[in-house]
């Protein structure tokens, strides 16, 4: 029996044998006869085709619902951020026609074989999005806001304000440094600064801007092809912001960070800035729930031009009605700010008041119709000074033209107001052009000037157009939320509500951005400005590091003022006050001690959630 069995067995193992070795054979036979005929290949190309065939039909699907969504149209842009999903996209020799997509897979795919209809006409929008026809984000319009467009000035011939809707297609247009403006229910005038990526140009003292796509880092360069521009991801990294396109700070989430470059906890479409310093507004009926100041003013100490009074002297400021306010009466009391051009800068408030007056603007019962539920204002960070004036010093702006200081005061005194927004250095003396003056008062020499409704006044405008944002150089210093937190009692008395928004541990926020400091043993101010320079050399987009070479004298771009942060005086300034003659500029900053001061004022931002 076992014999049997084994017998059994033994010839299936042979018979299993001899049975694989022809079946291996005959495959052998049936792959070469196969290769010979090129079954292969055609097989491979019917895969490829079958897979086109399914991507050129997923890409019509999405096609046709967003076709249904837009009654049967459909934009260009729209057409893109489909095509975009499924490879890259390619243009035809004139940079701007699509030719079609490369897969990932390498397949090439013409847009002639998915969509041959026309294109609808882009839809303007304000909601931060990317609008293509104007290649930038749209702005995003926050409650109690209307946008507003000008007549441009002309010699002898001022520009006035209209107001207009957002999908008026001449509401703004970056590519000819007409940027986007907007205004409060109190009359205050407010600028988008859209999301960007940039370049420093040291040479030249410009930077190369390209607009990012939404809240992405993405954007198109100069052939329409879909790139991508870096950032800081970890707090130990350095960028070269002279290479390549980097992602202003101002507009990232730097929540992972630190908030170490003066980030923000998202990711931003772009940010609204006051067009003009903050100013005073009368004390009327119609804004009793303001911010109230201590500060006075008499007939005495307000004055308006010779030619608009028409009485051959100078008279009261309200012949032109130049804010809201009441100043006929003998004394005016001074209720809340206001963000208009040709009125008092708001000056006598320390670092504290700056502070919670802008973080307050969107508060229950504002003046300005601002929602807190969509609205955030703060005092400006260095980094959104930064974005300003980085924007300012590229084709989108005044390029590589310095700006006009406002110079005009008032009085030089510290017992009364100051500077007067919205105003520019005339050209010369007696230029011919000039149609509005203002008085210098306490016996100082008569000096004209433009204003910013004026043609030559658009010249101390970030963009040297009326679309642009003024009082960046000169009229006041201007506060911004920046320190360096060495334990100073100066810091303690008049900058303790930026400590108590998080820099109390020395650690950035969204609302204040804190430097590294490397004085606190030493008790020479100068000396703490230059070592705590050199230690904050890894902090891109605040125009300072990437805009100067050394942190005491006139060492920044255009020989601007260059003073950093340091021993009792830990707190930042920016720009320059009319006293600063040439040394006040976009990339002029120094370092405060906090306290009230005739010279020092303040700008807020206005953030959407």
């Amino acid at each position: 029996m076992k014999r049997k069995l084994k017998r059994e067995h033994g010839i299936t193992l042979v018979v299993l044998v001899i049975t694989i070795i022809i079946l291996l054979i005959l495959a052998g036979i049936s792959i070469q006869a196969i290769t010979n005929t090129g079954l292969f290949n055609k097989a491979n190309e019917a895969k490829k085709q079958s897979e086109i065939a399914n991507i050129k039909e997923q890409i019509q699907l999405e096609i046709y619902a967003k076709q249904a969504e837009n009654t049967g149209e459909i934009t260009e842009n729209e057409l893109k951020t489909i095509l975009e999903q499924y490879g890259t996209i390619n243009y035809e020799e004139d940079k701007t026609t699509i030719k079609g997509i490369t897969t990932s897979k390498g397949y090439e795919i013409l847009i002639s074989d998915i969509y041959t209809r026309g294109f609808a006409e882009e839809k303007l929008v304000a909601d931060g999005t990317w609008q293509n026809s104007k290649k930038v984000n749209s702005p995003e319009l926050l409650t109690g806001m209307t946008p507003i467009k000008f007549t441009e000035p002309e010699d002898k011939k001022e520009g006035t304000t209209v107001k207009t809707a957002y999908t008026d297609n001449n509401w703004y247009d970056y590519e000819t440094k007409k940027w986007a403006n907007t205004q409060t229910e109190d009359g205050s005038m407010w600028v988008w600064i859209p999301r960007y990526a940039y370049r420093v140009n040291s040479s030249t003292q410009t930077c190369d801007i390209v607009f990012l796509i939404g809240t992405t880092d993405n954007y198109y360069d100069e052939n329409g092809k879909l790139q991508k521009a870096k950032r800081q991801t970890k707090k130990e990294e350095t960028i070269d912001t002279t290479t390549g396109y980097t992602v202003h700070p101002a507009f990232t989430n730097e929540s992972n960070i630190g908030f170490v470059n003066g980030g923000w906890d998202k990711e931003l479409a772009g940010i609204w800035v006051a067009k003009f310093e903050a100013g005073y507004a009368g004390g009327n009926n119609n804004a009793p729930k303001g911010v109230s100041s201590e500060a006075k003013y008499t007939q005495s100490e307000v004055y308006a031009s010779l030619e608009e009074t028409g009485t051959g002297k100078a008279g009261n400021i309200s012949a032109r009605n130049w804010t809201d306010g009441v100043y006929g009466s003998t004394e005016t009391t001074i209720k809340y700010p206001t963000f208009q051009g040709l009125t008092y800068s708001m000056n006598y408030i320390d670092h504290n008041d700056a502070f919670n007056i802008s973080k307050s603007l969107a508060g229950k019962n504002n003046i300005y119709g601002l929602n807190a539920n969509n609205a955030d204002s703060h005092l400006m960070k260095n980094s959104e000074w930064g974005a300003i004036s980085y924007l300012s010093k590229s084709k989108y702006g005044l390029n590589r033209t310095d700006i006009y200081i406002n110079n005009v005061s008032l009085n030089n005194s510290t017992t009364s107001v100051y500077a007067v927004t919205g105003c520019s250095a005339a050209i010369s003396a007696d230029d011919e052009n000039i149609t509005t003056t203002i008085e210098k008062l306490n016996n100082r020499a008569e000096a004209n000037a433009y204003v910013w409704t004026q043609k030559n006044g658009t010249k101390a405008s970030s963009t040297g157009t009326i679309y642009g944002i003024y009082d960046l150089s000169g009229g006041t210093w201007e506060r911004t939320a920046g320190l360096v937190a060495n334990g100073n009692e100066n810091l303690i008395i008049y900058g303790n509500s930026l400590l108590n928004n998080g820099a109390s541990e020395s650690t950035s926020t969204k609302y204040v951005t804190i430097y590294f400091d490397n004085d606190l043993e030493i008790k020479n101010a100068n000396i703490a400005s230059s070592n705590n320079y050199e230690k904050n050399k890894k902090i891109y987009g605040d125009a300072i590091r990437e805009t100067s070479i050394a942190g005491i004298e006139q060492n920044s771009w255009y020989f601007d003022y260059s003073y950093f942060v340091g021993y009792n005086s830990p707190l930042f300034i920016r720009g320059g006050s009319i006293g600063s003659n040439s040394s006040a500029g976009l990339f002029a900053f120094s370092r405060v001690n906090g306290m009230e001061h005739y010279s020092i004022g303040f700008r807020p931002v206005l953030i959407a959630k």
